[in-house]
């Protein structure tokens, strides 16, 4: 199989800063929840939470991850629309986050043949020990089998991780791998990437795309550094307000966002 290659959209030094100073939490009552675009054949999308738009995820791109945004513990209404058109959802979700949470909501299936649907993955931002990273994986491809998180040389981090789930967190020494995609239980490699993770820093690595269009992809984000996480400090109450005020956060950059391409032939 053809190696791949990395196209890095690259932390700039103030959202560093940002990520390591701003506090876990902006209120105690709230969770922190992104947004990730993860459907292949699906458009650019708009996010609305209880009716309203939210400023900082609209027109979302495939493969777009948002920095952590505030919002109020409870119940919530996640609806999702083709972006610029809210005549008919692609997503009508009812979603509860609890305070003190961290939660990825992901747009995961297809559009074409209407298994697109919310999955809530429940993060965990805390820190790993000195000198590892922490690294989870997401099976976000509809039409692949179960697998194998195996790293090159390695024994395996993950087994048998089945669509649409999130394997937990695992601890690993800081350094360069070459994480395999393999098949569950074979050495039948369907995605392979190069990841260098740093000590400190917690990951998630999203398998995405599908096979039948031959483009399988590894979305790799910066979840949470040294146990803190990029989220806006807006002190709102109404999620429109506390989503809304991250627009500048987002346009500036998706936070720790690694694209690994598979090349074709």
């Amino acid at each position: 199989m053809k190696g791949l290659s990395r196209v890095i959209a690259v932390m700039t030094a103030g959202l560093l800063a940002l990520v390591m100073a701003v506090p876990a939490f902006a209120q105690s009552d709230d969770a922190m929840v992104r947004v990730a675009h993860l459907a292949s054949d699906a458009p650019n999308v708009d996010v609305y939470v209880d009716g309203a738009p939210v400023d900082a995820l609209q027109d979302v791109p495939y493969g777009a991850v948002s920095p952590y945004l505030p919002l109020p513990a409870g119940p919530h209404q996640v609806t999702v629309y083709p972006a610029g058109d809210t005549s008919t959802p692609v997503i009508d979700a009812s979603v509860e986050v609890a305070a003190g949470g961290a939660y990825t909501i992901g747009a995961v299936g297809l559009v074409s043949d209407g298994s697109l649907t919310a999955q809530v993955y429940e993060d965990d931002l805390s820190a790993p020990e000195e000198g590892n990273a922490k690294l989870r994986a997401v099976h976000a491809v509809p039409d692949a089998p179960a697998v194998d998180i195996v790293p090159a040389g390695g024994d395996a981090l993950v087994e048998d991780l089945e669509f649409p789930n999130a394997s937990p967190y695992a601890e690993i020494p800081a350094g360069s791998y070459t994480i395999n995609v393999n098949a569950a239980g074979t050495d039948d490699t369907l995605i392979s990437a190069d990841a260098a993770v740093e000590s400190g820093v917690t990951y998630s690595a999203f398998a995405v795309g599908t096979a039948a269009a031959g483009n399988l992809d590894v979305i790799v984000t910066v979840d949470s550094v040294g146990g803190m996480a990029e989220m806006p400090d807006t002190g709102g109450i109404s999620p429109a307000l506390v989503f809304g005020a991250a627009t500048l956060a987002l346009a500036a950059g998706m936070v720790g966002l690694y694209v690994l391409r598979r090349q074709t032939a």
